[in-house]
């Protein structure tokens, strides 16, 4: 869902900048460019195939119900663009955690980092209780939503497909995380 896109994409910026405190903190531009490098490759790879896949299956859901106009994107090159620029609210929002975790990181204050990614996630959590009845109800389109012809969240094909992007958006954040932390460790013993 779209509302809770943006806040998942702040925290896994601020994550892996924090993963890579040490190589941030430092003044190596090479290291700068490789953290930067790697959060949006992240971002690219790992967190905008999320909203795709919801995008291609449930549109409407996808936008949380916002509106009529992506369930006709077809023949409409002006909504199929517009569409696809949703899906840039997952980079941008990417690269600006990182960019304010670098900030803080260098600031010496790194428990802010921690602090906003935890926000990020309580956030998030707080979005889908009060979208509840819209997270739980699954139409793929607005037409269908209007009409109230729900399933559940909990039904296959949506939620085994739910827990695989899921699987896959948060393992690689932590295999990413992990990585990063690795090279990190490296970077400070060699300084």
């Amino acid at each position: 869902m779209l509302a809770i896109d943006i806040p998942i994409a702040l925290l896994a910026g601020l994550a892996l900048a924090e993963s890579g405190k040490n190589m941030l903190k430092g003044d190596d531009p090479n290291q700068h460019y490789f953290m930067k490098s790697i959060v949006l490759l992240f971002a690219v790879f790992f967190i905008t195939p999320v909203p795709f896949y919801f995008f291609l299956g449930w549109p409407a859901w996808e936008v949380n119900f916002l509106w009529r106009w992506q369930d006709h994107i077809h023949d409409s090159p002006i909504k199929a663009a517009v569409s696809f620029a949703i899906f840039l609210f997952t980079v941008g929002p990417t690269y600006i955690g990182f960019l304010i975790g670098k900030y803080w990181l260098r600031k010496g204050q790194d428990v802010l980092v921690r602090i906003g990614y935890i926000l990020m996630a309580v956030l998030v959590g707080v979005i889908v209780y009060v979208t509840r009845d819209i997270t739980f109800n699954i139409a793929s389109t607005y037409d269908k939503f209007q009409a109230e012809e729900f399933y559940s969240f909990w039904s296959h094909p949506f939620f085994t497909g739910w827990l695989l992007v899921t699987i896959y958006f948060w393992g690689a954040l932590f295999a990413c995380y992990l990585c990063i932390r690795k090279k990190d460790k490296q970077y400070s013993e060699a300084v």
